[in-house]
């Protein structure tokens, strides 16, 4: 006991002497093992729904708001976010400054309580607890560190002439940070109401009162011309339908109050119990904010990115693997798997390998134009390259341009020899920092038609094409019929359809689709096909045209083993999940015979077309 009293005598005092930088220690290490290995897929979200071009034009748009130039310095941080190292460095950096100003104020206003530490970081450790959701951005960090810095300045300068400098400065300082600076001038009237006497308690607030409205005013009849609710509200609020939005104005406004908190007494604590006290201090705000940052981790959104990032890197054969690997029933996960084994030919290969509880809806989306930026790809797959260009072009035109959505302009203008067009995009990507590369490589292949036929992506999309344009309807079914009749030796497109009958359990609609397989140039049945014909002449007793293919021996071999184990156990589906091996349970017959689709399968997905 005498050894573990010293113990805690020793931590308390070091905790008594260094409370504030052990606090700060601790916030960056919170912060940064967060968002590096748990988070990191919000990195990878923001950078790919924005892109920072190096160009005045570029430069030009974001002068047309109050608050525009942050916004502006945020999207040139946010370009380096392709390395999750690099994100989770910037953002915890910025928090522990922010924690540094607001230590300063703290100081400042005379704060004598015993509870420094938490007045100190409680900002900061909400703003890293709102970073748990994908609809944070950098940028609302910057804003508020703006609004507490211009205050910090403003209570500071105790020279009547430097006061009056920041007020006439303040309405270039509304035109840098838009709404943050109404934090700001928040924060000030209620420090001038609270902590100063005189006349200054009304003179400096009732100056920057009427300074703040006269800016408004002047913002809105005549110099940006923008509406008062975009004035008033951005960039706090950079889209008008998310989630943050509520969080942050709450978030605003105890900045607001900020200075009226800090005049709420905290008991007096002896030297002696110091320590303790600033022990139980970090208790009590790391240990809720971890368990909230627990709670609102969602874990199926960080799937679909990281699954999301290997699709635009185009590895194919690690979305396969991962997702058998660690599967999923979320529709979003099923779409890019499906489309990963499109894209390396094995669709009706390979796709019981693992779980289908979304079903049929899981190969296109089912049309579900909120979820465009998808299913872009999926008419990219089986070769509609005129609708994934319509859809990358809808995209384009009400979310501006974003990574992936110019590449795809660019590859589908380069499929149609529209190269003076894909120029233009070229043009685009040449001007940003990561993805210059990627269009020297493709601006080879302007007014070069030969190049983009030997490509081996673009080469076979050409080669799926339809013969003849059609009108693209609402049923993706009707849609891949049209397709075939027009191009008949298009293998993706027919897997799809097959696929989609497949999940249908639909035998008899498989069954006869085998007949045209010949023609389309295969040479043996894909696995799960086979499964489908098998089970279908062994429970009907009917045997399908195969059109000159021959079933695999094989798979018969296979199916009478499967039925065997299943009549073994009596069709009891939990001693049949026991018995069987991964080989008989990665079939289409298991599908056949326990599969289910799960209705909420979209459960968790991001959908919010304000972001999108």
């Amino acid at each position: 006991m005498e050894k573990v009293r010293k113990i805690t005598d020793l931590i308390s005092r070091v905790a008594a002497l260094h409370g504030i930088t052990i606090s700060l220690i601790l916030l960056f290490l919170l912060s940064f093992t967060y968002l590096l290995w748990f988070a990191n897929g919000t990195f990878f979200f923001q950078e790919n729904n924005s892109l920072f071009i190096y160009s005045s034009d570029y430069f030009e748009k974001f002068l047309a708001k109050p608050g525009g130039l942050i916004v502006y310095a945020g999207d040139f941080l946010i370009q380096g976010y392709f390395s999750p190292l690099y994100g989770s460095l910037i953002n915890s950096i910025l928090l522990i400054i922010i924690c540094l100003v607001v230590k300063v104020i703290v100081k400042h206003l005379n704060y004598t309580g015993s509870f420094n530490i938490i007045w100190m970081i409680v900002p900061s450790m909400i703003m890293l607890i709102f970073q748990s959701h994908y609809d944070y951005y950098l940028i609302q960090t910057i804003g508020f560190l703006s609004a507490t810095s211009w205050f910090l300045l403003s209570i500071t300068r105790s020279n009547r002439y430097m006061k009056l400098i920041l007020l006439i400065l303040f309405p270039l300082f509304y035109f840098l940070t838009g709404t943050y600076a109404l934090i700001s001038a928040g924060m000030y009237l209620t420090y001038s109401i609270i902590y100063q006497t005189g006349r200054s308690r009304y003179i400096y607030p009732l100056i920057l009162t009427v300074v703040l409205v006269l800016t408004i005013i002047i913002f809105y009849e005549a110099i940006l011309l923008q509406p008062l609710k975009i004035i008033l509200s951005y960039p706090l609020i950079l889209y008008a339908n998310s989630k943050m939005n509520s969080s942050l104005v709450a978030l605003g406004i105890l900045f607001i109050l900020y200075p009226a908190l800090l005049r709420i007494p905290g008991p007096a604590i002896s030297e002696r119990y110091r320590g303790m006290v600033t022990t139980a201090t970090f208790v009590c705000v790391f240990t809720p904010a971890i368990c909230l940052l627990a709670v609102r981790h969602n874990t199926s959104i960080e799937r679909i990115f990281r699954l999301e990032k290997m699709v635009y890197r185009q590895d194919w054969n690690q979305v396969i693997s991962h997702f058998e690997k660690d599967p999923s029933d979320n529709i979003i996960e099923q779409f890019y798997y499906h489309l990963a084994l499109s894209e390396k030919d094995l669709l009706c290969e390979r796709m019981f390998s693992a779980p289908q509880g979304a079903g049929p809806m899981s190969l296109s989306l089912n049309g579900n134009r909120g979820q465009s930026f998808r299913i872009v790809y999926y008419y990219y797959a089986i070769g509609l390259i005129n609708e994934a260009h319509h859809l990358a072009y809808e995209l384009m035109v009400q979310h501006g341009y974003t990574p992936e959505n110019i590449k795809m302009l660019i590859k589908t203008e380069l499929i149609s020899r529209n190269f003076r067009v894909a120029e233009r995009y070229l043009t685009v990507l040449s001007k940003t920092l990561h993805y210059r590369s990627w269009a020297q490589k493709y601006r080879k292949m302007l007014d070069r038609p030969e190049l983009v036929n030997s490509d081996p992506e673009l080469g076979e999309k050409i080669r799926l094409m339809p013969v003849e344009d059609f009108f693209i309807l609402p049923d993706d079914a009707k849609n891949l019929d049209q397709l075939l009749k027009s191009n008949p030796h298009n293998r993706n497109a027919f897997e799809y359809k097959v696929a989609k009958l497949l999940l249908e359990k639909d035998l008899v609609a498989v069954s006869e689709e085998v007949k045209n397989m010949k023609a389309m140039g295969y040479t043996s049945i894909p696995r799960h096909i086979d499964e489908a014909v098998v089970a279908l002449k062994n429970f009907s007793k009917e045997t399908a045209d195969l059109g000159g293919l021959s079933s695999d021996p094989d798979t018969e071999e296979r199916f009478e083993k499967y039925i065997g184990i299943i009549n073994k156990n009596g069709g009891n589906r939990s001693l049949i999940g026991k018995t069987l091996g991964k080989d008989e349970k990665n079939t289409f017959w298991y599908y056949l015979q326990f599969g289910t689709i799960k209705r909420d399968v979209i459960r968790n997905a991001p959908v919010d077309n304000s972001i999108y």
